[in-house]
């Protein structure tokens, strides 16, 4: 089937790039234009909707008319010389509060935003700032939204300032538009090295500027298409991207696609040294690695659509966005990759002419010869040496704190805040009390504010609000720890939710929400999704395996090694996070996506690898011979894409939260183990120990063996 289409494809190429090049221009376009209208960064969307903290958010809204899309900012206002505030100044206070949600600044729109309520709230101790509490609906990271919001701090600094006062603003919109305008040189300066990388490991391995550029103009292309594809399918099936998963997508398409690239381009090369013209030549090298190909990009797809069946909404996204993707660029690495190489050709790697000679003695062949002479002693060192890694996994803690970020104005005045009330004063829990039987009144309501009050991980409790209607009240509850870290979320789960269920009136239903109680369900979720998904997906890429490989025993070792490096990465993103670098923990969604991304990744090489050992099996070549016959061959591709993809996930290491730094480096390291480690020696290695039995009951297993060399392994050219 293969071959019939990409015969056709490669006697039509430039049909097929011009009906790529419109596709991808008309996507891009609708993906941009509409990308805002289905992201967004509240996690509390994405709870189980049987949550204790998605009822109280959907109380909230019901009793006291809390706006869906509404996000809590925080305005600190003081005097300039630090003194306490006077009773003038705390008019002003409540008269700007009052005149916010009346303020018309800029250009208005839906996209804008606007404040919804202000509520003068707590004053310092020291009665040196006081707080106000703002209700603000926006999408936090729409650029839009962010560029109103500095237009209304503007304003407010102004107006501050006319009365001797000054403010500062913290949560949500304040800090994600602080955030964006920190970073916009890091994002740059990311982009830059991501395409740097691409470029320079190309002309490395390829020593032909149209080798490095081609793939990467192509492969920006695609990812603009296949990010509008995830647009429209958010769009059509109602569901929400989280803010980060448009990003994530890009790397993973650029690392993928130009791995996808570099499989095609090492097979052009060998056909095109055979002497063949280059449309035969890119039909032949995609015949070859379309199959391969595609059972790679399922392998992956199949690894994240598993996160349907996960609780944590997020996760339910985040998997089939990023499966979507990858068929995308599934589809252009049979149609549109070999129409590119059909019209370039030789082109490609011009002006260089060493690549028409093949190197029979260079350092993938050297490897190649010394693992099969050698296989036991390789594998165990290499096993070992993942063990040992594997072995700090074993302290692996999780964090819900994504990072604190770059210091800006907003998190300048989180830390005002913290230093002087507790570190969950600037977000509360919200207690709600949702009477059956009857109105409630405030001394039905005190044995709780007095069991909360005397809890030791709370700080403050406020006055009960009621309902319209009396029959529900909310009190907020600032806890000492702030509100994502573990000791917030242990209260939450423990002395908080104990003490107002115990005191609640007689008929009463008691619902804790707020950020903390948000994140303390987030993880009971995504504890329950690990212990699903991860079976779920080990059990999918072993029918993969099986169906790629038409073997049932070098499924079982490829697994094994699969779940060997997702461990030792694990163990090593502990030992630099946790152990050296002192974090609490790893962020909550790495165990999960790490598993997924080096599971599927390292299926990909791992398959790319088996299907030419196995090839040249079949070729009737020694067992040790075709081990590093096969070596030599696919070892500088998966070298080349193991190293792309990696630049590609490196560079969220450049971002400034930690979760990123962590994402970034267990991505990173996890891909490299796979390329250039398990792929490229154990699982060679292996096979050479299994021999002919690794493809039982396919027909290699039963191939007569040629007669062998005397001493050694002296392969000979291939082509």
């Amino acid at each position: 089937m293969f071959r019939r289409i990409i015969t056709f494809i490669t006697h039509h190429p430039k049909s097929f790039i011009a009906l790529w090049a419109v596709a991808a221009l008309v996507l891009g376009s609708v993906g941009n234009q509409n990308l805002y209208k289905v992201t967004t960064d509240d996690t509390a969307q994405y709870l189980p909707k049987s949550s204790e903290s998605a009822q109280a958010i959907k109380y909230a809204q019901s009793a006291f008319g809390q706006v869906k899309g509404a996000h809590a900012v925080t305005m600190l206002v003081k005097r300039p010389d630090g003194r306490a505030l006077t009773t003038a100044d705390r008019v002003q206070v409540r008269a700007l509060a009052g005149a916010l949600p009346d303020w018309r600044v800029g250009k208005a729109s839906d996209r804008a935003g606007r404040v919804l309520a202000a509520q003068a709230g707590p004053t310092a101790p020291d009665g040196r700032f006081q707080l106000v509490g703002l209700q603000w609906q926006a999408h936090p990271t729409d650029p839009i939204a962010q560029e109103h919001f500095r237009d209304v701090r503007d304003r407010a600094v102004s107006e501050a300032r006319a009365h001797d006062l000054r403010v500062g603003f913290t949560g949500s919109i304040a800090t994600a538009a602080d955030n964006a305008k920190a970073s916009e040189h890091t994002q740059g300066l990311s982009q830059l090295l991501l395409m740097g990388a691409v470029v320079v490991l190309s002309l490395v391995f390829f020593r032909g500027p149209l080798a490095a550029v081609i793939p990467l103009v192509t492969i920006m292309f695609l990812t603009g298409a296949a990010n509008g594809v995830v647009v429209m399918a958010a769009q059509t099936f109602g569901f929400k991207l989280d803010t980060s998963t448009p990003d994530l997508i890009t790397v993973v398409l650029i690392g993928i696609g130009v791995d996808y690239f570099l499989f095609l381009l090492f097979r052009l090369r060998e056909r095109l040294r055979a002497g063949e013209d280059r449309r035969t030549a890119a039909a032949n090298a995609a015949a070859s690695v379309s199959p391969v190909i595609a059972s790679a990009a399922l392998a992956i797809a199949a690894a994240f659509a598993t996160m349907l069946l996960a609780d944590f909404g997020q996760f339910r996204v985040l998997g089939p966005s990023v499966a979507i993707s990858i068929l995308v660029m599934l589809l252009a690495g049979v149609t549109l990759m070999p129409a590119v190489a059909a019209v370039t050709g030789r082109a490609l790697f011009w002006p260089s002419r060493s690549w028409a000679k093949e190197r029979t003695n260079g350092p993938a062949a050297r490897l190649g010869r010394t693992i099969a002479r050698t296989p036991g002693r390789t594998a165990l060192a290499v096993v070992a040496v993942l063990v040992l890694l594997s072995s700090f996994a074993i302290g692996t803690k999780m964090s819900y704190d994504m990072g604190s970020g770059p210091s800006t104005a907003a998190t300048r005045t989180a830390d005002e805040i913290s230093a002087t009330l507790s570190k969950g004063a600037s977000d509360p829990l919200h207690v709600y009390v949702k009477s059956d039987t009857g109105k409630l009144t405030a001394a039905e309501l005190a044995p709780m504010r007095a069991r909360l009050a005397a809890t030791h991980s709370v700080s403050g409790v406020a006055q009960p609000v009621m309902s319209a209607d009396g029959r529900g009240a909310e009190i907020d509850v600032a806890l000492k720890a702030a509100p994502m870290t573990k000791a917030a979320m242990d209260a939450v789960r423990g002395p908080v939710r104990d003490a107002v269920r115990t005191t609640a009136p007689a008929g009463a239903e008691t619902m804790v929400g707020g950020t903390s109680a948000v994140y303390a369900d987030v993880g009971d979720a995504v504890n329950r999704d690990m212990h699903v998904i991860f079976p779920v997906a080990m059990a999918l890429l072993m029918l993969i395996l099986v169906v790629a490989l038409r073997s049932a025993v070098a499924p079982l070792y490829l697994l094994a090694a699969v779940v060997l490096e997702f461990t030792a990465t694990l163990g090593a993103s502990v030992l630099v996070f946790q152990q050296l670098g002192g974090h609490d923990g790893l962020a909550f969604i790495l165990p999960l996506t790490l598993f997924l991304f080096v599971a599927a990744l390292g299926t990909d090489y791992n398959i790319l690898m088996t299907a030419r050992l196995r090839e040249e099996m079949l070729a009737g070549r020694p067992v040790r011979e075709a081990v590093a016959e096969a070596v030599r061959h696919v070892a500088p591709a998966i070298g080349a894409a193991g190293l792309v993809l990696a630049s590609s996930f490196g560079t969220l290491m450049l971002e400034a939260d930690s979760a990123s730094h962590e994402q970034g480096f267990a991505i990173t390291l996890g891909i490299l183990l796979a390329s250039l480690v398990v792929s490229t020696i154990l699982v060679p290695a292996i096979t050479a120990l299994a021999g002919r039995r690794a493809w039982w009951p396919g027909r290699a297993a039963g191939e007569r063996k040629a007669p062998a060399r005397a001493k050694g392994v002296a392969p000979q050219p291939a082509g």
